[in-house]
């Protein structure tokens, strides 16, 4: 058996795959959001941070701002959270992790359930992946979601850390609130080069990413502002894939266009 886990209920599950720790993924209600801190590049370096100052910790997708039907800005709470977790086979036969995590979010007048399905696939060639898939149903009233939503990347300190994007552009100040069809974060941890990609679906809409890369490391792949009417359902999907190496000797864009097809 190559993926194993551990959940402490209610609380956190860590991923190992052949005793090589993969990732946890924290989803305690107590927190303001779920999130996977430590992910580990497949070389066994922590490359998440698990407190960032002014963004969400570890690998973690924000819900962003969110509004009622009155326009009105809403404090989000948690009212309940659940995990399901299994090992299966993947659409190619491979052994994959599979993990839902449902959560219902009360503010206001507004109600709204947010449904994360996690797929993390085996280790191959100095490369892992992980694709999620969000699905946030309305409930009796319409609710609006602007600024700063998607899936965001807080980096664990590295040397020589540097961003960029699909169309060539290296650095914070090129990369930072730009569109693309997806970026990454790299540098040196232990001698080595590691990083991690962004990959948000077309489906998706553009995305605008915003990127740090000197102060602190973070990637965030913000999607358009929408909104959601009674009963009705929005999806996002992502990939993101975490390697061992540098720009030269990854081909990210075919990486990506794997995924699209």
């Amino acid at each position: 058996m190559g993926f194993e886990f551990q959940e402490v209920l209610g609380k956190e599950v860590s991923i190992t795959e052949k005793s090589d720790s993969v990732l946890t993924f924290c989803y305690d209600a107590s927190e303001s959001y779920s999130y996977f801190h430590p992910l580990y590049s497949p070389n066994g370096e922590v490359i998440t941070d698990g407190y960032a100052e002014k963004h969400a910790p570890g690998l973690c997708f924000s819900l962003g701002t969110v509004y009622d039907s009155e326009n009105e800005k809403v404090a989000l709470k948690r009212i309940n959270t659940t995990l399901e977790c299994e090992i299966s086979n993947s659409d190619t036969s491979e052994e994959c992790v599979e993990l839902i995590d449902y959560t219902t979010w009360k503010g206001s007048i507004i109600q709204f359930v947010e449904r994360c399905r996690t797929t993390i696939h085996a280790f191959r060639n100095n490369v892992r992946t992980i694709d999620i898939t969000i699905e946030i149903l309305a409930g009796t009233h319409p609710v609006t979601f602007m600024e700063n939503i998607g899936l965001g990347y807080a980096a664990a300190e590295m040397e020589h850390r540097k961003t960029a994007n699909a169309d060539g552009q290296i650095g914070e100040a090129e990369v930072n609130q730009q569109l693309s069809k997806w970026a990454t974060l790299c540098g040196i941890s232990s001698n080595t080069a590691v990083g991690l990609a962004l990959f948000p679906h077309p489906i998706n809409g553009k995305t605008t990413f915003l990127a740090e890369d000197a102060y602190q490391g973070y990637l965030l792949a913000q999607t358009p502002q929408f909104t959601l009417d009674v009963n009705t359902t929005q999806s996002l999907k992502y990939r993101v894939v975490i390697y061992v190496g540098d720009l030269f000797t990854i081909d990210l864009s075919e990486y990506y266009e794997s995924y699209i097809s």
